[in-house]
């Protein structure tokens, strides 16, 4: 094991080795986890690697800042005239980097496609939920219909990157993954198998500070670490609190935001196992200490969970306190139970999580066995994983799963699978149904905060799973880059500069 971590650290190291240490004030180098598996195909492709490539390519109607609001993109302004439609309205001075024009019409194409055969297995197509039609109303105008209300369609729109659309139609969707051309500020030059070379796309409508982006695929978190410390980067990505100290020591900066995602300890109650009783459930959160885990191994950042949304999500309710670390007062409810000597269960969760992550969850083991409840944590392959989302073919009692709420913020989203609405449900609690069907139906926002509000007591009242801690972003600088943000679904990259001293 040792051995295998000593080549892949220099596999990765490798592939920055060849750049240059010195800072170069037109070239903003970039170290990323990895490449988007559909290249630069922005429909098939969602989240995270592409938030890190498409981002500087192409352009959506909105982006969404870390407090849930839509932003104007491509888009100037919008409005609905119904629950169900929207019109947007768009800016006059965007072009496709192939100077193709970008109008009403590229919206119409972008969401067709979506509605196609081939886009319906999109990763887009199923995050933007109850999409309809699309149709142009002028050049500058366009309306959306959704199937259902969403008041979230605003943000969930940020997810739509727009192609070029004759591009599209000339080489096909595996052509354009191959030459990708959009509005964004940069343009391509070359997406090699670990280097992606974009260049200032000179009509972009957001101008970019730097006239060239180097992105590096650097799947280990070390060797980012070390391309940074080397000067060979000028910004790492998806660092672990550990690395904070190390960075911040030699003189180097952490871009610390928050995530969309909260990290929780999942239980499957739709099979056979003591954690079908709410009392063991409640228990088992009782049992872990959550916030000596958030002080000692993430550094103080962040916070424990209460409920099943991270704290910046629309609908968490800030009333709800987290479980009270107090073993005595887990060992009676088990008992209450018919546990009074604990019980044995195995938790999966994914191989090749950072080292942070997979230390957390066997400090949590750690403290569940001080009860009686030992937890065999089993580290299994994302593909294994997957069939337990997809299909329930789970080996354990429990996971550990993100509740993520990305691109609207949405407390609701995180429940999209958690519950018995998902096609395989792990966790079914039909008394929840009606409400959650209630919120997630109702357009109106100041009824939909205070509906998704009870929607999170009722989840913690019945301890879907143990509520560990709201996910935080690390991500490393270099002293000369100025202007670096990340949203959770957009990287403003025309704000991004370097001082080259």
């Amino acid at each position: 094991m040792f051995f295998r971590f000593q080549v892949l650290f220099a596999i990765s190291f490798i592939l920055i080795a060849g750049v240059n240490s010195i800072v170069q004030a037109d070239t903003l180098r970039m170290g990323i986890q990895g490449f988007p598996s559909f290249g630069g195909n922005p429909l098939a492709n969602a989240n995270t690697p592409p938030l890190y490539t498409h981002a500087a390519l192409f352009d959506a109607l909105t982006y969404v800042r870390n407090d849930g609001v839509a932003q104007p993109q491509v888009a100037e302004s919008w409005s609905h005239t119904n629950e169900n439609t929207w019109v947007f309205r768009l800016r006059s001075d965007v072009v496709f980097h192939n100077g193709e024009p970008f109008n009403a019409e590229s919206v119409v194409f972008a969401i067709e496609i979506l509605k196609g055969e081939l886009g319906r297995g999109y990763a887009t197509a199923s995050e933007i939920l109850n999409l309809g039609s699309a149709r142009v109303i002028d050049d500058r105008t366009v309306e959306i219909t959704t199937t259902a209300p969403n008041p979230f369609l605003p943000q969930e729109l940020s997810l739509l990157k727009f192609v070029a659309p004759q591009h599209w139609r000339d080489v096909g969707p595996e052509g354009f993954a191959l030459a990708p051309i959009g509005t964004g500020p940069f343009m391509l030059e070359k997406w090699g198998a670990t280097l992606i070379s974009l260049v200032a796309a000179p009509q972009a409508w957001r101008s970019p500070k730097v006239e060239r982006l180097d992105l590096y695929s650097v799947p280990e978190q070390t060797a980012r670490l070390q391309g940074l410390l080397s000067g060979r980067l000028d910004v790492a990505v998806g660092f672990s609190p550990d690395d904070v100290p190390t960075l911040e020591d030699a003189g180097y900066r952490m871009h610390v935001a928050p995530d969309a995602r909260s990290i929780v300890f999942a239980f499957i109650t739709v099979k056979q196992s003591p954690l079908q009783d709410q009392r063991v459930r409640q228990a088992l959160n009782h049992a872990v200490h959550k916030q000596q885990i958030v002080d000692s191994l993430m550094g103080g950042y962040g916070r424990v969970s209460t409920q099943s949304a991270p704290a910046i999500a629309f609908g968490y309710n800030p009333s709800i306190p987290s479980y009270e670390y107090d073993p005595d007062k887990a060992r009676r409810l088990l008992a209450e139970a018919g546990y009074p000597n604990g019980f044995s269960m195995v938790g999966e969760i994914l191989a090749y999580l950072p080292a942070f992550q997979t230390n957390i969850y066997q400090q949590m083991a750690a403290d569940l066995a001080r009860v009686g409840v030992n937890v065999e944590l089993r580290k299994i392959p994302i593909p294994q994983y997957a069939r337990g989302l997809y299909q329930g073919d789970w080996g354990g009692e429990a996971f550990g799963v993100d509740y993520g709420t990305a691109p609207s913020l949405d407390a609701l989203r995180s429940l999209n699978r958690h519950s018995c609405s998902w096609l395989h449900p792990w966790y079914c609690d039909e008394s929840l149904t009606p409400l959650l069907e209630q919120a997630r139906s109702t357009f109106d926002l100041d009824e939909r905060l205070q509906l998704t509000q009870q929607v999170m007591r009722h989840q913690r009242d019945q301890a879907s799973g143990i509520f560990l801690y709201d996910v935080v972003r690390f991500d490393g600088l270099t002293r000369h880059v100025k202007g670096f943000s990340v949203y959770t679904d957009f990287i403003p990259y025309d704000q991004i500069s370097l001082d080259g001293t």
